[in-house]
């Protein structure tokens, strides 16, 4: 009698859809119909957001990584399925390349330093193909492969609890049929689930403008996406949510979303699409340009380095209180760098910032005359001032400087919701205790039958 032996598979894919259609989460789902009875899962799905610069991306710049074990007969008819599964649903267009890696038992660590790496620099598509030929058991790209970047950063980060934070997301998909149009659900019903559950759901309605967030506006099949903490709380909150239109099926993915993830491997380098964190030295004033949006000068205090500041519009009280910083104010600078030619300037787009010190500022006025106690005025450079009103005249006299009282205090600004990106950390999240251990949950995905 043989004994049935199991393999663990670590299986990343990436670049599926585009602006015209598709998910990438939603084809997860799909395979995981595809593969569930010859398969068990070791985690939850996970959906692993990269550098949000990303100049390619669609739209979050997310990966999709299972953990299974299976018989070792089933390997190369699970890879098959999830093969065909890509080829049959990814959406063409010139921007789509997916990318499908495997990885047979342990994950090597080259892949663990490429998913930190992915996390903030932009990596190239020659590394990933030399990645997935030598160190992975299978790799499979249609295009140029640039989905192979993604596929490996998400094998790579397992988002393993003794060392990182993770949340979870439940995504609902909508029937065909209903693709490109309005979504359409009781609004009411948000609010009372996040009222209900929060902290334990976080970024459903923008804390500014009482916006509901969690329906995209896009053609793509997800109906809504609900984060939390803990996956039995998101099926709490999708249990409160009331659809008015038929469900084709939902899934909770674990995620690095709302973790600040990229931030904790980031640093102050300055390289166009890179994801930087430094401290800085505030040069210039602010100035609103058109549009609302706030641009203002620093210098890195590592390297001395000029660089302009991005705060733009969406970000409403945010973008107010950046607006309010001044020259040899201090800042701990958290965002993405973009380098414009047109300028020879990187900007730093503002994610979050950490007011650090205040400076002091003062402003002159002319003193009041000894005589008649009206203001005076300037008798000439370095001639002192003179009284219009009664001709007294005093060459020593100086300006009188007033300290200017500064609105603004030493803080951690975040954007409002509604202009978050998925991997910033709200500040909801800063009171909710780390997790120790992943909890599986039954029923973590499903597909509807009774449409």
């Amino acid at each position: 009698m043989t004994l049935q032996r199991d393999t663990i598979l670590h299986i990343g894919f990436d670049d599926t859809d585009s602006l015209q259609g598709s998910c990438t989460t939603h084809l997860a789902t799909i395979i995981i119909e595809e593969i569930d009875a010859q398969v068990t899962f070791l985690d939850y799905p996970r959906l692993i957001r990269n550098n949000p610069n990303i100049p390619w991306k669609t739209r979050g710049n997310g990966a999709i990584g299972f953990t299974i074990k299976t018989p070792e007969e089933e390997v190369d008819q699970v890879i098959v399925t999830i093969k065909k599964s890509i080829e049959s649903y990814y959406q063409p267009d010139e921007n789509t390349n997916p990318g499908l890696v495997v990885v047979k038992g342990n994950i090597p660590e080259i892949i663990k330093e490429f998913s930190k790496r992915a996390l903030i620099e932009v990596l190239s598509i020659e590394e990933a193909k030399d990645i997935a030929t030598n160190h992975c058991f299978d790799h499979y790209f249609i295009g140029n492969g640039r989905g192979l970047i993604g596929g490996l950063a998400a094998i790579g980060n397992n988002l393993n609890p003794r060392n990182e934070d993770f949340t979870y997301e439940i995504l609902t998909y909508r029937i065909p049929d209903n693709y490109g149009t309005k979504r359409r659900l009781e609004e009411e019903t948000v609010y009372e689930m996040d009222n209900k559950l929060s902290p334990e759901v976080f970024n459903n309605i923008d804390e500014e403008t009482n916006k509901i967030l969690i329906c995209p506006a896009g053609p793509d099949p997800v109906f809504y996406g609900i984060r939390g903490e803990e996956a039995d709380k998101l099926l709490e909150a999708s249990s409160i949510v009331k659809p008015k239109e038929p469900l084709d099926n939902y899934c909770i993915f674990r995620t690095n979303q709302g973790t600040d993830q990229h931030f904790n491997y980031a640093d102050n380098q300055v390289e166009n699409f890179r994801v930087f964190k430094g401290i800085i030295q505030i040069t210039k004033k602010p100035q609103v340009l058109l549009g609302g949006h706030i641009i203002l000068q620093g210098k890195i205090e590592h390297s001395e380095k000029l660089v302009d500041l991005a705060a733009f519009e969406p970000s409403k009280g945010f973008k107010k209180k950046i607006n309010k910083l001044l020259p040899n104010d201090r800042i701990l600078a958290y965002g993405g760098i973009k380098y414009k030619k047109e300028l020879k300037i990187h900007t730093i787009q503002l994610e979050k910032c950490e007011i650090l010190t205040i400076s002091d500022h003062y402003k002159e006025s002319s003193p009041y005359c000894p005589k008649c106690s009206k203001r005076m005025t300037s008798a000439g450079r370095n001639k002192g001032h003179k009284c219009k009103k009664c001709g007294f005249k005093d060459s020593n006299t100086q300006k009188i400087k007033t300290k200017i009282e500064r609105k603004i205090d030493i803080e951690l600004l975040i954007p409002p919701a509604q202009a978050q990106r998925h991997l910033v950390k709200p500040h909801r999240r800063y009171t909710v205790k780390r997790k120790e251990r992943v909890k599986f949950v039954e029923n973590w995905w499903k597909k509807y039958t009774n449409l």
